[in-house]
């Protein structure tokens, strides 16, 4: 009998009662069971019947993990929870699911914007890994508050036949490991208060896959005991059968809910301190105050964790953190520097919407019929602009490092094909689409293989079939020296140009690789921005025009005032030159580019554009020349955890695949850690490599560290084959 679907009135007159909301995530390894935990949480809301619960994985709704059995977009749902307090009301539950995929890295970190606490599952065979302490890291640094539930207890009765005393030993370096993070990364007082342990109440034991959990305090008052438990996965005996009834004694969405409602804070009681963690306005600012004091009547302010394409327009997923949604509400986009309106608003109930009037502060909300927005984006009352900054000034974007050029099987498909990549761009902004202008290859470039090869079969669902190349790395070009001061005169003789090449140095870099400096307005807070964050002079920073999405700066020190159209213009050019470097058609990368003098005479409009194009060509090839050129790759921060044995095969690989070995960590007797720097260009042989070597007992995990320089005893066969693949004449 399915359980009775709570009718829709119940849940939104549940959302007024912030204090009764609990908004959280299940975050985790890849393979440590979050989504199948999550079905039997859905089972009890109704969703979908307890027999399928871990088989459906109702919250992957995309076939191709439904096929690979890994989470890559978050969902959401809200589940109506009556808990046995007596005379306490129901309490209602928004579970949003986050993908534990790191190529996905910037899903996981928008999702945890929506919720204030999340339940970490954690494998008892595998005890916590380099992903799981990755996600536990991120909740914590977005001031999320973590509980923990130890998963696939069975395994340790049923395959490794661990005594009592041995489940003890591995459950007790779990929570450490785990009060280890919380200590670390959680900040003062958290870093005390958060940590778990079994007598708080805020650890739950159990497995997923059977649908059984419990806390220490549901175990102490069951009939049933530990040995009941280890009886019913006894060799002889074991089947299906044998452990049917313990869904019954421990129900496991009991135990989870349990710690949700219990251990996680309300948006009421996160949002005090929260704001501060994850926005960059004044807390004392009247928006400020409305977002801590999780204000029911203040202006709406709603942060958008995704967005995505369907059939009527696009759909976006957001929290309230002051005032209320309604339908046909003027509001204003932050990132996209406009006003829109919103059309309609709903719940989430799994897979479908369900059309509402209102929606409060502190909830989750739908909002369609917006028409220009991308995942991450801030919404505010359209009266109340002044003052509000985004929840994104922080780059969740990483720069893509892995490329494949892309064409459908039908020629007749290319226009649908780029409307298909147009709609993914907007739900995904880790990815990039760009046309090869030399060769008039389409190329769409990501975080790491499995993300292009995620997104391709995507493009493949949604119409239309494609292929895609060996996936290779994404190369740059930038120079090793400054160059001296280079003039030219433009094709007519009446412009000149004075001109200066300079490497950004790597704190200027970082800066503007990390921050969306076009968020931090105006121009006076942005120049104190740069005074303290970054290298650059105070000249530079007053003449400071532009910084690129490859870390090219220009500073423009004329003396010459410029009209707008000029000023667009010399952007423009410079925007292209940048695209396509000398070496090997590659795009520039961390430049500084200072005009010092130009003289523009006898130019007219229609003209100036090539004019000044070769003129400004002419003089940054020759600095760039001067400066000497040289070829940048992206790098992976590489950690491989491993069983000690194999420490000795795994350490000599590396050099093979030109990485370098940071860190060797042996601290605990049952898994070591490798931390590589790994060129992404070597990523998939060496994975091929260790997989065998160690006999897939490797994990490892790739995030993407720097561009680096080539060395150059490789960069020549490098270069040779980027410009033969580009079909750059010699």
């Amino acid at each position: 009998m399915m359980p009775r679907r709570k009718e829709i009135s119940e849940i939104l007159n549940l959302m007024e009662k912030t204090q009764n909301i609990r908004n959280f995530g299940l975050v985790g390894h890849i393979d440590h069971g979050k989504t199948t935990l999550s079905d039997s949480l859905l089972s009890e809301a109704g969703f979908l019947s307890p027999e399928l619960a871990g088989e459906a994985r109702a919250l992957d709704f995309l076939e191709e993990e439904q096929r690979r059995g890994i989470t890559m977009k978050s969902a959401n749902i809200s589940l109506y929870y009556e808990k046995s307090l007596e005379g306490h009301e129901p309490f209602l539950i928004n579970l949003v699911d986050t993908p534990g995929h790191l190529d996905f890295s910037g899903k996981v970190t928008r999702a945890l914007r929506l919720v204030d606490g999340v339940v970490v599952v954690v494998d008892a065979v595998e005890e916590v890994i380099t992903q799981s302490e990755t996600v536990i890291k991120q909740a914590l640094q977005e001031g999320v508050k973590p509980v923990l539930f130890i998963n696939k207890l069975d395994r340790l009765i049923r395959e490794l036949k661990l005594s009592d005393e041995e489940i003890k030993k591995k459950y007790i370096r779990i929570i450490k490991s785990f009060n280890t993070l919380v200590e670390r990364y959680a900040g003062h007082p958290f870093n005390k208060r958060w940590k778990v342990s079994p007598l708080a109440g805020n650890v739950a034991f159990g497995s997923a896959l059977h649908k059984w959990g419990f806390t220490l305090n549901i175990l102490e008052n069951s009939s049933l005991k530990f040995k009941d438990i280890r009886e019913r996965y006894k060799k002889e005996t074991y089947s299906k059968e044998s452990y049917a009834d313990l869904p019954y004694f421990f129900p496991i969405h009991r135990a989870i809910l349990e710690m949700v409602v219990d251990h996680l804070p309300n948006p009421k009681e996160a949002q005090i301190y929260r704001i501060e963690k994850i926005w960059d306005g004044d807390i004392n600012s009247d928006l400020g105050k409305a977002m801590v004091n999780c204000e029911p009547n203040g202006p709406l302010i709603v942060c958008l964790s995704k967005v995505q394409v369907d059939k009527h327009g696009l759909i976006s997923t957001g929290r309230i953190f002051s005032g209320n949604c309604t339908n046909k509400r003027e509001i204003f986009l932050l990132n996209e520097n406009n006003y829109d309106k919103i059309q309609r608003i709903a719940i989430f109930m799994g897979q479908r919407r369900e059309q509402v009037e209102k929606i409060p502060v502190g909830n989750i909300v739908a909002i369609e019929g917006l028409k220009k927005i991308k995942s991450g984006e801030t919404i505010i009352d359209s009266n109340s602009i002044n003052g509000m900054v985004p929840f994104e000034s922080v780059k969740y974007v990483t720069t893509p490092v892995v490329t494949v050029s892309i064409e459908p099987d039908m020629l007749r498909d290319l226009d649908k094909m780029k409307e298909l990549i147009e709609n993914l761009l907007i739900e995904d902004p880790n990815l990039k689409f760009e046309v090869n202008e030399e060769n008039g290859e389409f190329l769409l470039s990501g975080m790491g293989p499995l993300h292009l090869e995620v997104s391709a079969n995507e493009i493949g669902k949604r119409g239309v079939n494609v292929s895609t190349s060996e996936p290779r790395a994404v190369f740059k070009e930038s120079c090793r020296y400054d160059s001296s001061l280079i003039s030219v005169t433009s094709p007519n003789g009446q412009c000149s140009l004075d001109i200066k090449l300079e490497r950004l140095d790597s704190k200027t870099v970082r800066f503007f690789q990390n921050i969306d400096y076009k968020t931090i307005k105006p121009f006076n807070t942005l120049k104190d921005v740069l005074k303290e964050k970054t290298n650059l002079a105070d000249n530079e920073i007053e003449n400071f025009w532009r910084c690129d999405a490859d870390q090219n700066i220009l500073i423009y020190r004329g003396n010459l005032k410029l009209e707008e159209f000029y000023k667009t213009t010399i952007l423009e050019i410079v925007e292209k030159i940048h695209l396509s470097g000398p070496l090997c058609g590659e795009k520039l990368t961390e430049i500084k580019i200072i005009i010092s003098d130009l003289k523009i005479e006898n130019v007219n409009e229609e003209n100036a554009f090539s004019e000044l194009s070769a003129m400004f060509y002419d003089a940054i090839k020759k600095a760039l020349n001067e400066a000497e050129l040289i070829l940048m790759e992206p790098i992976y921060h590489t950690i491989i955890q491993l069983p000690p044995e194999y420490i000795k095969i795994a350490t000599t690989l590396p050099s093979k695949y030109s990485a370098k070995i940071k860190s060797i960590d042996q601290e605990k007797e049952y898994q070591a850690i490798i931390e590589l720097l790994l060129p992404v260009r070597n990523s998939i042989k060496f994975a091929e490599d260790i997989r065998s070597a160690t006999s897939g007992k490797a994990f490892w995990q790739n995030e993407f560290y720097a561009f680096m320089e080539v060395p150059i005893h490789e960069s020549k066969q490098i270069i040779n084959n980027l410009r033969f693949i580009k079909g750059i004449s010699w």
